[in-house]
């Protein structure tokens, strides 16, 4: 442990690592089995530590197309905060939280961003971290302190082991494509290699594509470990986007998020919530490991 990682642990088996850099999460293990997976992104604790295997989407998560946008009568631009040239992912994975408190079995992270040049968003935003028996739990809150109201999203960014046997479970009603830019393209029916309502493999080749109608619900199955492992949602989730660069990469993602990407761009139904001066939107999942039945 350096003063950069924080350790949670319990008696059951589960340890999570987490850092204040970017409010990531390290690595999450059960009994000595990784559940999530250190990658290396473009996020605060990567840059510090090498890898991080999960992070808070906030005030936003995803890209937004042409760095700017129109809300309420007023046009508002956001500088590219990566070497990706839309504004990826909001502020909060490449900021220096602070611990308002921390024990054995949690922490909670707290970030106070100001508007810039580079982003009208003013903010402040607590993320807590609780272990549980087999369960680790996620809360994210987001208060907005712009003199403005201003469209607020929430999500979070994990790293799952991505196996050759793995199986996703999710459903979701809409499927949609990737155009230039890895913005969303069309909405479409869900395809049938993408169909995850029953359990199904990860397809092949590059995925990057968000889903909306979400029940809020996961579940991954990996026989080569004898694990799996659930994610429950709150209401505030209703789009999650899959994403893996290759069959052969070791990690896939499954991110849930309150909005469309790029639904600033596409306010109508994208999920974005209006925030006056002072109101607050929050969000929280649980993800629960299980071993698999015979």
């Amino acid at each position: 442990m350096t003063d950069d990682t924080v350790l949670l642990e319990n008696e059951e088996g589960l340890t999570v690592e987490v850092s204040p850099l970017g409010g990531a999460i390290l690595t999450a293990r059960w009994r000595g089995a990784p559940v999530l997976v250190p990658t290396p992104t473009p996020g605060l604790a990567s840059q510090v530590l090498g890898a991080e295997a999960c992070f808070p989407l906030v005030p936003f998560g995803n890209r937004i197309e042409g760095n700017g946008f129109r809300y309420e009568g007023r046009d508002y631009t956001l500088a590219p905060n990566t070497a990706d040239p839309l504004v990826l992912h909001g502020e909060g994975w490449l900021r220096r939280w602070s611990i308002l408190r921390q024990d054995r079995h949690s922490v909670a992270l707290h970030d106070r961003q100001a508007a810039s040049a580079a982003t009208p968003f003013a903010y402040e935003t607590v993320q807590t971290i609780t272990i549980d028996g087999a369960s680790l739990t996620l809360s994210l809150t987001v208060a907005n302190h712009s003199a403005d109201a201003l469209p607020y999203g929430l999500g979070l960014h994990p790293y799952f082991p991505r196996t050759p046997d793995t199986r996703l479970f999710a459903h979701a009603s809409r499927h949609w494509t990737e155009r230039e830019g890895h913005l969303p393209g069309a909405a479409q029916p869900v395809p049938r290699d993408r169909d995850f309502t029953s359990g199904a493999p990860l397809p092949p080749g590059w995925l990057n594509n968000a889903f909306d109608g979400w029940d809020g619900k996961m579940r991954v199955e990996w026989p080569e470990t004898g694990l799996a492992l659930s994610l429950d949602a709150d209401e505030s989730f209703g789009v999650f986007v899959l994403y893996s660069p290759s069959t052969e990469a070791e990690f896939f993602c499954f991110e849930p998020m309150s909005h469309r990407p790029n639904a600033h761009r596409r306010p109508e139904g994208g999920g974005l919530v209006r925030l006056a001066q002072g109101e607050t939107l929050e969000g929280t999942v649980t993800l629960r490991i299980h071993a698999l039945g015979p």
